[in-house]
C-alpha cells in the first residue's frame, strides 16, 4: 500500500508523529545523530540521521570489492570514521555502477543512464552534490559516487517519482551552505521520500535543497561512531564515510 503524503499529514500529523527516537550531538566536530517517526500511526516511516558540518568533516567512498568484502560497522571503524552510509549501486556481480572514485582512484567510470541522475564528490576541500551531466571530471576529484534518481533540487520535491513502491532508502541531502547528512528510512515511496524532505526542515534542523538517493533496500545501511548501527543485508560495494578533517 503507497503512503500517500497529504497535505493534512504534512501539515499535523509531521509535528505530533515526527518525535525523535533518540539523539546525540557532538558540538565540537559538528555532528549529529538522530532519529524519528513521521506519518500516522498505522503507517509511520521512520527516518534516522547523520548531519553534519563540511566545515569540521567531510566524506570519503570505501571500496568494498566482493573478494574482500566487509560490513559497513567494520569500514567505518577501520578507517577511523565518524560515520558512514551503503553509498551507490552495483551489479550482482559485485561491479559498480556509475562513477566511484575512492581516495583519487577510479574505480568505475561516469556512466549515461536515466537512474544515474547525480554525483557526489569531493573537489579539494569542498563537498559538491551535482547533475550527472554538469559534472566536471580532474584530478582535484578525490572522491566520488554517481546515483539517483534526484529526489530534491533547489528545495522543491522532484516530480514523477515513483509512488508505488515502499522500500528501504538511503539519501545523502545538503543545505547547499556547507551542511550535510546522511539519512535512511523505512519505508516510504520514492515520491514520498522527496516530499519528506522538501517539506520537512526539522528532520535535519536546516532546509534540505538538494537530495540524491543512493542504494537502498537490503544494501541501506548506517552508522555511528556513538554506538548507532543500522546494517546492510549482505554484501554492498562501497560506502560513504564522514571523516574528521
Amino acid at each position: 500500500m503507497s503512503f500517500k503524503l497529504t497535505g493534512w499529514i504534512l501539515a499535523g500529523a509531521l509535528s505530533a508523529f515526527a518525535q525523535p527516537w533518540a539523539s546525540a550531538q557532538d558540538a565540537a566536530r559538528g555532528i549529529a545523530v538522530w532519529q524519528k517517526t513521521i506519518g500516522p500511526e498505522d503507517l509511520p516511516v521512520r527516518v534516522a540521521g547523520i548531519s553534519f558540518s563540511a566545515k569540521a568533516n567531510t566524506l570519503r567512498v570505501a571500496d568494498n570489492p566482493p573478494d574482500h568484502a566487509v560490513k559497513l560497522a567494520e569500514a567505518a571503524q577501520a578507517a577511523g570514521a565518524l560515520a558512514g552510509c551503503n553509498a551507490s549501486y552495483f551489479h550482482a556481480d559485485g561491479r559498480p555502477l556509475g562513477l566511484v572514485i575512492a581516495d583519487s582512484k577510479t574505480i568505475h567510470s561516469q556512466e549515461r543512464a536515466k537512474l544515474l541522475s547525480g554525483i557526489l564528490a569531493v573537489r579539494g576541500n569542498r563537498i559538491e552534490l551535482v547533475r550527472a551531466a554538469e559534472f566536471r571530471p580532474g584530478p582535484e576529484v578525490s572522491q566520488a559516487v554517481q546515483s539517483g534518481p534526484w529526489l530534491v533540487e533547489n528545495g522543491d520535491a522532484i516530480e514523477g517519482l515513483d509512488a508505488s513502491k515502499r522500500a528501504r532508502r538511503t539519501v545523502v541531502a545538503t543545505d547547499g551552505r556547507g551542511q550535510w547528512a546522511l539519512i535512511v528510512f523505512t519505508s516510504p515511496t520514492l515520491a514520498d521520500t522527496a516530499r519528506i524532505l522538501a517539506d520537512t526542515s526539522n528532520l535535519t534542523g536546516w532546509k534540505v535543497r538538494d537530495a540524491l538517493n543512493l542504494d537502498g533496500g537490503g544494501s541501506t545501511a548506517l552508522w555511528a561512531a556513538d554506538g548507532f548501527s543500522l546494517p546492510e543485508y549482505g554484501h554492498v560495494r562501497n560506502f560513504l564515510l564522514v571523516m574528521p578533517r
